[in-house]
């Protein structure tokens, strides 16, 4: 690929000065990537990828400077958080500037349930301000504490949080969103609430955001406690029933099949050789209701600890959604991972998948809102609650996985495939119409992330990505 033309090099170089323009090194290799070593199928696409340059604005000025220039040059643009995705939203397919947002760490404001704020500024910046103002994220990823705002609207879907809101884009958890264009002359384009979601999940494809509104939760004091038993089923159907339980005020249910508890290097003191173990964070209010009712099912409490303001380790979020496949990986590189949503038939996807692949698969489950309005209360719909998973699997190579997604598809699972750059295939995209429309608004001329959105029409760089 061709460097970056004199005249760009020379103009970005004078607007953000050589520390903020960066063009070899360590750091350009690094803020060349992101997680995508998750997978076995990205890893060997990505890892040699690099950009011509990186570029770190700090204010939306520089930010709209640095896009008319790139613009006019023709140049590709890369948005790029905190680094923290794993498909590789942030790797430039086909070089050009990557244009790190970290900078751009304004905190407007936090409160009367709503926080709005600069696309650089981290999630655990946010938490921690929100809680201190009696107020929490209503969801957020494990990499909360490194993840940008910005990253997780343009790469991320939920976490921690989504057994009560579900996630980013459910109901109204978004109040709006700001985009700045790529075009000779940048626009500012504002979505408010519904009118936002297209701009969601992206990969920074439909826009640079420049300032996020994000509704907030009130703030609940948490028990983190850990159960444990050598009954999958037994811990499967309590924790099956706190999490359909509107009386239980939790924020997270999680479960892992054993071995993987023993991949948690820093908690394996409290776990027991051979069993399985779920997760509940609870409001420390119900904190020894839950451990009695655990008991009663026959659970034993291997781990009991408030949630502290700031947050102290051990957090068992830590521990839980794609942190789970980290830890797993460290312990194991030949590891990787699904993305799944269960049916009601959960329990029989389950056995069907040991039957095709026995010893092949580890079930690591998270409980989600599908519908937030039928989750609170005595009322509470347990249809409004669904199993999803990233499950993890013991790669062989890619046909095996490939054998596997097949089979999953086959009896009803529904699958976010997390080994593909491409938008379209990352799961069931029921906006994608919407999304191609937002693009070609904000990117006439196939400028930002080309080759991550593979049904825009427009790439002129080429035909063919990875």
């Amino acid at each position: 690929m061709p460097a970056l033309p004199a005249s760009l090099r020379a103009e970005l170089l004078a607007l953000l000065g050589p520390e903020y323009f960066i063009e070899g090194g360590e750091s350009l290799a690094t803020l060349s990537q992101d997680y995508n070593w998750y997978s076995p199928v990205l890893k060997p696409q990505l890892e040699a990828l690099r950009a011509d340059a990186i570029a770190r604005p700090g204010s939306v000025d520089e930010l709209r400077a640095l896009v008319a220039a790139s613009f006019r040059a023709g140049v590709a643009l890369t948005a790029r958080g905190g680094g923290t995705g794993n498909y590789g939203q942030c790797v430039p397919l086909h070089g050009g500037v990557v244009v790190d947002l970290t900078r751009l760490t304004r905190l407007h404001s936090v409160g009367g349930g709503v926080v709005r704020a600069e696309p650089g500024v981290r999630l655990g910046t946010i938490e921690v301000a929100a809680r201190a103002a009696g107020w929490e994220l209503r969801c957020m990823p494990s990499t909360w504490m490194k993840a940008t705002l910005g990253g997780f609207f343009c790469g991320g879907s939920g976490g921690i949080g989504g057994i009560r809101w579900g996630g980013i884009s459910s109901e109204d958890n978004v109040k709006s969103v700001t985009l700045l264009t790529c075009e000779a002359e940048p626009r500012l384009l504002r979505f408010e609430e519904r009118a936002a979601i297209p701009s969601l999940r992206t990969y920074g494809t439909t826009g640079f955001m420049v300032e996020i509104e994000m509704r907030l939760a009130p703030a609940i004091a948490y028990e983190q406690l850990a159960f444990s038993s050598p009954d999958w089923e037994a811990l499967l159907a309590w924790n099956d029933t706190v999490a359909r339980d509107g009386v239980w005020r939790k924020r997270q249910v999680a479960q892992f099949q054993w071995p993987i508890p023993s991949y948690f290097k820093p908690l394996k003191k409290y776990f027991r050789d051979g069993e399985h173990v779920g997760f509940l964070l609870v409001d420390r209010a119900q904190g020894s209701a839950a451990i009695a009712s655990a008991q009663a099912a026959g659970l034993a409490c291997v781990f009991q600890q408030p949630l502290t303001d700031p947050p102290k380790s051990p957090l068992l979020s830590d521990y839980t959604w794609n942190h789970t496949t980290l830890w797993a990986i460290k312990s194991d590189p030949g590891i990787t991972y699904l993305q799944s949503g269960f049916g009601p038939n959960f329990r029989e996807q389950f056995a069907a998948l040991e039957r095709r692949f026995p010893g092949e698969i580890l079930l690591h489950l998270e409980w989600l809102a599908s519908d937030p309005k039928r989750t609170v209360g005595p009322d509470a719909s347990p249809e409004a609650i669904i199993v999803c998973g990233i499950p993890l699997v013991r790669y062989r190579d890619e046909a095996r996985l490939n054998a596997i997604t097949t089979y999953c598809t086959e009896i009803g699972i529904g699958l976010n495939n997390p080994h593909t750059v491409h938008i379209e295939n990352t799961g069931r995209q029921q906006n994608m119409a919407s999304k191609l429309e937002l693009k070609a608004e904000a990117d006439p001329r196939g400028l930002l992330n080309p080759g991550k959105m593979r049904t825009y029409p427009v790439n002129p760089f080429t035909v063919s990505s990875p």
